[in-house]
């Protein structure tokens, strides 16, 4: 007997774009790279709601490799896969399988070289047919171009462009490895949206998801240029860069340039104010740059920051969508801020040692990160879909040694450069601001809500009136405060002068209260003259009550609602039965024990304080 996998669920599982659309080409590309492809190139088909992407790299052979499975085998499987940790990104051998989600698939590979044929295989609705029992035994051809265009069948004029363009492309290859993966019918909303190339290029989405979030638009790749100093160049693990192309029918074969698209340096030619002599932070058109690399137990990890001013990023990523601008689709605040990246690819915003380091914390609040792009860049374990860390990683970035190397180079940097010690400065300043101002608005807002309040009205004995407010839910502080001021107006004739305490202390942990059952005993600060009060708004059998029964002595609630019938339950395991002693006024909880069957002797008290003015006071509750 052994454990069972139903291949089919776990395939549509995998195949489901969950973060992007595209997240399809980014794996692609990524299994490119790590064949070691010198080009790459991708077509859309929008005809057939797919594409072609093809690169020169090794290809997937047939001989096993590490886990006994063949890189062709691998690439239909799931769990399996031919790289280690460390050597790919692709080490999880899940990212293939997002190009099962389409209608049929075409996969071609040439892993020899001087071979003449491809080997290659066609599956139909890959979703509900691949499983353990399928043959992925592949077809041969020395014609290739002929498969791919019986594959596709008849196109319109654009489709019939992007295959001519495939076949020589394919004809180039001739006595070289590669792979082919045509896809038709891709299940995705929106196809032409995402995957089709734009006549203006740098306006189309799949363009600008390239060159911000795979492989090919690696972050590591820093330059000159760029404003970073030779020194932070040479630290950085210069990545290797593939030529990528894509197919347009209208402008023909588009290059895609290598690395991610950080902004170039000011030429010198605008006046370019510092964060402090800006009169709006977002204004601001500032730059700077800095790099580093450093090890923690043997590991090497590179942070870059590149900062832009909110309005040189706005100015200098026209293709961006910002807010009320729609461009290629691919949205500017999506890469601004802090985050994790592996092998080159971004892979999740994260900000929590930024927000761990008190000198720095403000980076992480409110609209900072429009500022800044830093990229903390190391072999991070992933979580199957590669689109979030996993708790090693979160473990290894909380490491104590790892925060102070990260630390060391943001002080290191604030100290000799002006740019980001006074951005710290701004911010910092400005934070402080919206602090004050949003405690400004609050109390404004309380102070005018005031007038909507329920007014009470309170003669006291020698006359004289008392003006509150009713407490509302969740004021439970109030309800004390009332009970505690308004209990020094009691008439000491009055016949419910024995429901008023003497509260002598206030807490905000623990017990609200403890008060005086005598202000005159002999002993006023003896545990037997001491009660413990609790307040509530409101006060029911339904929800457990949040503190020892065994040990409230009065519940002092502005609305109760008991229920004799039902018991009370507390959250430390007590109940106990619910007795009216007097209707609307007052309650005692008795028979209190817990689920072990201890039993605990003392009631607890419960009093409607609202009930309470009225019978004790001359008193008038008016609504606005």
């Amino acid at each position: 007997m052994h454990p069972q996998i139903e291949f089919r669920h776990v395939l549509g599982e995998l195949s489901v774009n969950r973060n992007d659309p595209c997240e399809v080409i980014r794996e692609l590309i990524s299994n490119s790279y790590d064949a070691g492809a010198g080009h790459i190139h991708y077509a859309p088909v929008a005809s057939a709601s797919g594409f072609a992407f093809l690169d020169d790299g090794s290809g997937l052979g047939m001989e096993p490799a590490q886990a006994g499975i063949s890189p062709w085998e691998a690439f239909f499987s799931i769990g399996k896969s031919t790289k280690s940790k460390g050597a790919g990104i692709g080490y999880k051998c899940q990212g293939s399988k997002l190009c099962f989600a389409s209608k049929r698939i075409l996969v071609a590979s040439r892993f020899d070289r001087g071979e003449e044929r491809w080997a290659y295989k066609i599956i139909e609705n890959p979703r509900n047919n691949l499983d353990v029992t399928y043959s992925i035994l592949p077809d041969y051809s020395s014609d290739i171009c002929a498969i791919v265009e019986q594959f596709l069948g008849k196109l319109d004029a654009s489709g019939v462009a992007v295959v001519n363009d495939l076949k020589s492309r394919l004809a180039e290859l001739a006595g070289k490895t590669g792979t082919l993966v045509l896809i038709d019918g891709l299940d995705t909303e929106n196809f032409g949206k995402y995957f089709s190339v734009e006549p203006n290029v740098t306006e189309s989405y799949i363009y600008n998801y390239i060159r911000f979030n795979t492989r090919h638009g690696d972050v590591r790749k820093i330059s000159t240029p760029q404003g970073f100093t030779s020194s932070q160049v040479t630290q950085i693990a210069s990545p290797r860069a593939a030529e990528f192309t894509m197919f347009s029918p209208e402008e023909g074969a588009i290059e895609v340039p290598f690395g991610f698209p950080y902004l170039a340096k000011p030429d010198g030619k605008e006046d370019v104010k510092s964060p402090q002599q800006i009169s709006r932070l977002r204004d601001g058109r500032f730059f700077s740059r800095t790099a580093k690399s450093f090890s923690v137990a043997g590991k090497k990890y590179s942070v870059i920051l590149a900062i832009d001013g909110n309005r040189r990023a706005h100015e200098e990523y026209p293709s961006l969508d910002r807010k009320g601008k729609a461009k290629s689709g691919v949205r500017l605040g999506d890469h601004r801020g802090a985050f994790i990246s592996v092998k080159g690819i971004k892979i999740a915003k994260h900000t929590d040692l930024l927000a761990s380091l008190p000198e720095y914390s403000v980076l992480a609040e409110g609209d900072a990160y429009s500022h800044y792009m830093l990229v903390l860049e190391g072999d991070f374990d992933l979580v199957t879909n590669r689109n979030a860390l996993s708790k090693q990683a979160y473990d290894e970035l909380g490491d104590p040694e790892f925060a102070k190397k990260f630390k060391e180079f943001l002080d290191s940097f604030r100290n000799k450069d002006a740019v980001f010690r006074e951005l710290i400065s701004r911010l910092r300043r400005e934070s402080s601001e919206n602090l004050l101002n949003e405690q400004i608005d609050i109390l404004t807002e309380q102070k005018s809500g005031l007038k909507d309040r329920q007014r009470v009205r309170i003669a006291d004995q020698s006359g004289s009136k008392h003006l509150v407010l009713a407490p509302k839910a969740g004021e439970e502080y109030l309800v004390g405060v009332l009970y505690a001021s308004l209990g020094k107006y009691v008439d000491p004739d009055s016949p419910y002068r024995s429901y008023w305490r003497d509260v002598v202390t206030f807490s905000t942990q623990g017990i609200d209260s403890l008060a005086l059952k005598s202000a005159v005993a002999q002993s006023p600060l003896a545990a037997s003259n001491i009660e413990a009060v609790e307040y509530k708004y409101e006060f029911t059998n339904s929800g457990p009550f949040n503190h020892a029964l065994a040990v409230v002595d009065k519940v002092i609630a502005w609305s109760v609602e008991l229920d004799a019938a039902k018991s009370i339950r507390d959250t430390y395991t007590c109940r106990g039965r619910v007795n009216v002693l007097n209707p609307g006024l007052l309650w005692e909880i008795t028979d209190i024990e817990n689920d072990e069957a201890a039993e605990f002797p003392d009631a607890t008290s419960v009093i409607c304080l609202r009930r309470l003015i009225e019978l004790t006071f001359s008193v008038t509750f008016k609504d606005p």
